[in-house]
Formats: C-alpha cells, structure tokens, sequence
C-alpha cells in the first residue's frame, strides 16, 4: 500500500535553508530554488485517492524535478487500502493531505469532519475521463477504476492524403485500423456513496463538479497554512512541468512507480484525456476552485436530501493557498 517517492540528494547549508524558510512566508507563487540539508525537510504523507497513475503525474514529477526538495518538503506517498477512504485517513491524520473528489468533501463534511479542499487537479467528473486504446489494450499492474462503459470502433485508415478521403486498397477492400475501445474513470469513492447519488450521478442534468481535488483538515490550514502552501504550489509547478513535456512526464512517472511499465501506453492516454481538464480554458491559475461551481453541487446535493448539515458547503474549499491568491 505504502510508495515512498525517490529521494532527491541534499547538498545545500542550513543557513539558506533557514533565509528560504522567511521566503517562503508571502503569499505569492515559490521561486526558490534552495535545497535542505538532509534531515530537515518538512516531512508530509500524502493518500492518492486510489491506485497510482498518470492523474498524478504533476506530483511524481514534482519530485523527480527536486522540486519538493527546493521547498523543503519530503514527501510520503501512499494509497489506501482495498475499501478505505482517502478522506478518513486526513480526517484521522494518517496522513496530512489527500486526494480525493468534490461529492466526497461535501460527504464527509455532511458529517461533520472539517476537510476543506485546497486546489482542484481535475476540473471535470472523472467519468468525462475519456480514454481510447487498441481493443486489447495494455495489461499489467492494478487495474483503474472505470464506468464499466466501453465501445469498440473501427475506422478506415487514410493514406496519404490531406483530404481526408480514404484509399481502396488491393482486391477491393477498404483498408482498417484495428478495432479500438473508449472507457471512462471511475470515482474510487463512489462505491461508498449513498445508492440514490450514485443513481443521479451516473446520469445526465447534474451539476458540475471537480472529480479531482487537494484536502486537508481545516486546523491544517489554521496551524500549518505555509506548509500547505508550499506544497500546492510545488504541485502546480509539477503539473505545470507536465503539461511542457508529457513525454517525459510519464517516463519520469514509470520510473517513480516501476509496476506501471506495462500499462506505459494506458498511462499515456490518461494523460492525454486529462491534461485539457487540469489546464481547461480560461483558468485564472491552476487549481483554482470557483465557488459558484461549489455553491451550485452543495445545494443541488442539498435539494436531493443528500446534504442535510447547513455546514457541509460553505467554505468546503479555498483557493487562499494558491499562487497569488492568499490573503
């Protein structure tokens, strides 16, 4: 269950380590570029939501950057166990920050456990998650979860041409790409959801929500905001990388997480379907969480009788920790 992340060598003095730390105070986007002495970093665990892979390419590739390093952070990857949720363990501080979804942070808080979302990864459903492979596919390694709705296609292949049109082939047959087959992700939390939210969200005429998100507890924020904040804003600067260089994101990412080598192509074809929705248009800087978009899930969640704490979604996220935005 537990992955500890590559650590990066610490050569640096104790003494830029300590002027890094003022730096660090503001509330603006991190620039440093100073690594701690071995043994000083600030140690944090984080939970995926689920099994590992390319939806947190910006976090491996954080670390395999020295990125996390530059900010005095080490940090403990680990992935809950077979039932367990993310959320629960923040909750319980087994670990500091967690991944985990928008319907799950109004569920829990519904329940009066004070998790506030710091930054949202994914800024769709994961089932938008539209991923297209050969109909075989790569196999290999924890499967991820899916809707379970797939189709297979085949399409003629185009040779040569800039119009489009396709070529006969020799005896008269169109020539064809192998069949290929679309599935979707699946929210690792929803099987833990109340039966009638399951129902309206695996249907049309609900609101929008974001499926991937940064949580910690609400006295985190209150005790810890610096450390917080340097780690969000390292983990933009990972996404960022990730979206400059996918190719190498994902070789970084299989080099981090070596069980994932056989599903290389799947991983690349996640990244592929999610980048637009980590970086979608307009988006003021990453990880921005628009309120209006939380309002709007926490009463509809609340007019379906699944929300029935008054405190449950005011204030269930911030964007106070990210670059530029804090106060």
């Amino acid at each position: 269950m537990r992955h500890r992340l590559p650590r990066v060598a610490h050569a640096r003095p104790a003494a830029l380590a300590a002027l890094a730390a003022v730096a660090l105070g503001g509330c603006g986007e991190i620039t440093n570029t100073i690594t701690a002495p071995a043994g000083t970093a600030n140690r944090i665990t984080v939970v995926l939501a689920g099994p590992r892979s390319a939806l947190y390419a910006g976090l491996y590739e954080a670390e395999r950057r020295g990125l996390f390093a530059q900010s005095d952070l080490s940090v403990r990857v680990i992935t809950p166990a077979a039932g367990a949720d993310p959320l629960t363990m923040v909750h319980d501080r087994q670990a500091l920050i967690g991944f985990s979804s928008e319907p799950n942070v109004l569920l829990h808080r519904n329940l009066d456990e004070p998790l506030v979302s710091v930054a949202a990864v994914l800024h769709a459903p994961l089932p938008t998650v539209r991923i297209t492979l050969p109909r075989r596919g790569p196999s290999g390694g924890a499967p991820l979860p899916t809707t379970g709705r797939t189709t297979t296609t085949r399409t003629a292949t185009t040779i040569g041409t800039t119009t489009g049109r396709t070529r006969t082939a020799r005896h008269g047959t169109t020539a064809t790409t192998p069949a290929t087959t679309t599935t979707t992700l699946a929210d690792p939390a929803a099987t833990r959801w109340p039966a009638e939210l399951q129902r309206l969200l695996s249907g049309p005429g609900h609101p929008t929500y974001d499926g991937l998100v940064v949580v910690v507890r609400k006295e985190t924020i209150v005790d810890q905001a610096p450390l917080i904040r340097r780690f969000v804003q390292t983990l933009a600067r990972g996404y960022r990388a990730v979206r400059a260089d996918p190719r190498r994101a994902i070789s970084d990412l299989i080099t981090a997480v070596p069980s994932l080598a056989p599903k290389r192509a799947l991983e690349a074809s996640i990244l592929r379907a999610a980048l637009p929705l980590v970086f979608p248009a307009g988006l003021r800087v990453w990880g921005y969480q628009r309120p209006t978009q939380w309002n709007a899930f926490g009463t509809w969640l609340t007019r379906h009788q699944l929300l029935a704490n008054p405190n449950a979604s005011p204030d269930a996220s911030t964007n106070e920790l990210l670059p530029g935005q804090g106060v």
